[in-house]
Formats: structure tokens, C-alpha cells, sequence
């Protein structure tokens, strides 16, 4: 039973010496006026994630998102990401990634808020440890419980999103 036990160990010891983690996330903020009405927003979103391979990646957000006098948010996006092409320090990948969460709008009641999709994006390596990734778009369903729903294919600037990592 020992030889088992050390023997279990001694693997996941070598999966965990040779796993690719990191850690990152994204912040942003904007500030807009549009017919006379100003727009403050703000978003944090930290992330992390372990690569299983070259092509498989596994990770999880949380995202907050504040728009004042509007709405807060927020969600935990777990995600598998496929690598599908590569070019010097370029990759090329799309997140498969679910979403739960929890949307307030200004005076009124929280509702629950839960969505899947595919992000598509592009990462490029600075170095081994430092990398910057940037999203463009949604393709999915988001449910909003007495606020809505969304289902769309949106491949515009409105879904852009940039993050940093630093891999261990």
C-alpha cells in the first residue's frame, strides 16, 4: 500500500513540477458622453489558469463589472481553451467559457445571470514568463432571469478586452 501511496505522490508531484500556471486578468475603465449623458465605467477582471498542454489550456475569471448610476456585476467564468494556430511568438485560440453570476441594475433587484459561449482570440509572447492576450467578441447565450436574454455572434470592438499573464 505504501508503494501506491509514494508512488501517486511521486506522480503528482511531477504533474505539478512540470504544470504551465499563470495568473493574470485584465482591468479597464471608460468614461463616455453620449446626447449630453456621461458614462462612468469600471471592470476587474483576475484570472487564472493551468496549461495542460500546448493546445489545452483550463482557467477561470471573475469578472466585476461597476457602471455607475447603471448597474453592478459580476461572474465566475470558468473556460477551456484551444490553441489552434501559431506563428513565431503569435497564438491563435478560442475560449469555450461558462458564465454565472449576478447582474444589479441601480435600484433595483439583483438577478441571477448565467451564459456559454466562444471567445476568439490572439496572444502574443513577450518572453517565456510574459504574455498579453486580447479577446474580440461573443459567440453564445447569456440568460438575465426578468431582464432578458442574449444570443449572439458579435466580432466587434464593443467585445474587445485585453489581458495580461505571467507564467510560473
Amino acid at each position: 500500500m505504501k508503494k501506491v501511496f509514494l508512488t501517486l505522490a511521486l506522480m503528482l508531484t511531477t504533474m505539478v513540477a512540470s504544470a504551465q500556471w499563470y495568473v493574470g486578468g485584465g482591468i479597464g475603465f471608460s468614461k463616455t458622453e453620449t446626447a449630453g449623458v456621461e458614462t462612468t465605467q469600471f471592470a476587474f477582471a483576475p484570472e487564472v489558469g493551468y496549461a495542460i498542454n500546448e493546445d489545452w489550456t483550463v482557467g477561470a475569471t471573475l469578472e466585476v463589472d461597476w457602471t455607475k448610476d447603471v448597474q453592478t456585476a459580476f461572474a465566475v467564468a470558468p473556460y477551456a481553451r484551444y490553441t489552434f494556430a501559431k506563428a513565431g511568438n503569435f497564438s491563435f485560440f478560442a475560449d469555450a467559457a461558462l458564465e454565472i453570476g449576478s447582474i444589479e441594475p441601480e435600484g433595483g433587484d439583483s438577478q441571477f445571470l448565467w451564459g456559454a459561449g466562444i471567445k476568439p482570440g490572439i496572444a502574443y509572447n513577450f518572453t517565456e514568463k510574459i504574455c498579453v492576450a486580447a479577446h474580440v467578441g461573443w459567440i453564445g447565450y447569456r440568460s438575465f432571469d426578468d431582464l432578458g436574454e442574449d444570443t449572439a455572434i458579435r466580432l466587434n470592438g464593443n467585445d474587445l478586452s485585453f489581458s495580461l499573464y505571467y507564467n510560473f
